[in-house]
C-alpha cells in the first residue's frame, strides 16, 4: 500500500514528531522515506532561509536513521511550500504525506490556513497530519486504530487504509458509526440504527478477512465531537477518515466532520481522498 513516504519538515517540533510516525509507517510497509524541506519564496534571506533548510532535514534524516534500519532520501526544492511538496509528491509516485499540523508559527496556531492544511485539501494521496503533543504515543506502535464511517464512498476509501496498518502493526480496530442529531441511540429496529449496524458489519467482515480484531460502535450526537471524545476515552493511536474529492482547484472535506477532527483530535488523523465529480 506504501512505497514511498514523504514528510516535509520545517525544523519545527511539530514535524519531528511527524517524522517518528511516518518512520514507524515506513518500516511497517518496508517503505522507503523520503524528506523535503521547502526554501519560501518570499524568504527575506535566501541564504539563511536554506541553511535552515537543510539543517532541518539533517536533523530528520539523522532522527529516521537513529530510530530505524531506514535509510532515507533529502531534497530542499525552492517556491511555495504546498505547491513544490505536491510537485514532489507528484514526481516521485508518492504514496503517503506525513506532516505537523503545526510550523514555526507556533503550537497555538490552527490547523486552517496552514501548509498541512492546504495539502491536505489539495493532495490526491493520503496524508498523515500529526499534531505536535502526539511525539511519543508512536514509540510502542499502534495499539488501537479508530475508523469513522458512515458508509459513504469517501469514508470507504479510508477503511481498507486503516485495516492495512492495524493488520501490519498487529493493532485492533475500532469502527464508529455517529447517528447525528440524536441524543440517545435509536431502538433496535429502528432503520436509522439498522442502516449503522449493516454498515459497521460491513466492515467488521473485511476487518475479519484480514485476520484484524475489530469492535463495532454506534454512538448519537455530533460526529466531530463524538470522534474526538471516543479518542480520548479509549486511548486510540490513529484515526482513519475519508475526504471528498472535488475536481479543479475548489476541495473541500467531507461534510468538514474530517477537517474538524483534524483541528481537535490529540491523535494523528490519516485523510484518505475518494474522488468525486
Amino acid at each position: 500500500m506504501y512505497e514511498r513516504i514523504l514528510i516535509p519538515t520545517d525544523g519545527s517540533h511539530s514535524a519531528e514528531a511527524a517524522a517518528r510516525h511516518g518512520t514507524l509507517i515506513a518500516e511497517a510497509f518496508e517503505a522507503s522515506v523520503h524528506v523535503i524541506s521547502v526554501v519560501n519564496e518570499q524568504a527575506r534571506s535566501e541564504q539563511f532561509a536554506e541553511a535552515q533548510a537543510q539543517d532541518a532535514v539533517s536533523t530528520l534524516e539523522e532522527l529516521v536513521e537513529q530510530e530505524s534500519d531506514l535509510t532515507c532520501r533529502t531534497v530542499i526544492e525552492h517556491g511555495r511550500p504546498y505547491e513544490s511538496i505536491l510537485s514532489y509528491v507528484s514526481e516521485n509516485e508518492i504514496d503517503l504525506i506525513v506532516m505537523g499540523t503545526h510550523g514555526r508559527r507556533g503550537l497555538g496556531r490552527a490547523l486552517l490556513g496552514s501548509v498541512t492544511e492546504r495539502i491536505v485539501r489539495l493532495s490526491d494521496d493520503p496524508v498523515l497530519a500529526v499534531p505536535p503533543h502526539a511525539i511519543g504515543r508512536q514509540r510502542e506502535g499502534y495499539e488501537k486504530i479508530l475508523i469513522p464511517t458512515d458508509g459513504s464512498s469517501a469514508a470507504t476509501a479510508a477503511v481498507e487504509h486503516g485495516i492495512s496498518i492495524a493488520e501490519r502493526l498487529g493493532a485492533t480496530g475500532r469502527v464508529l458509526y455517529v447517528i447525528e442529531g440524536e441524543t440517545g441511540l435509536p431502538p433496535l429496529g429502528n432503520p436509522l440504527r439498522d442502516e449503522a449496524i449493516e454498515i459497521l458489519e460491513a466492515v467488521a467482515e473485511r476487518a475479519s478477512e484480514r485476520e484484524v480484531t475489530l469492535t463495532i460502535y454506534v454512538q448519537p450526537g455530533t460526529p466531530h465531537e463524538v470522534i474526538n471524545n471516543f479518542v480520548s476515552a479509549h486511548g486510540i493511536d490513529l484515526v482513519t477518515m475519508g475526504t471528498h474529492g472535488r475536481s479543479g482547484i475548489r476541495r473541500h472535506l467531507l461534510g468538514s466532520v474530517t477537517e474538524r477532527v483534524l483541528r481537535t483530535s490529540d491523535a494523528p488523523v490519516l485523510t484518505v481522498r475518494q474522488d468525486t465529480e
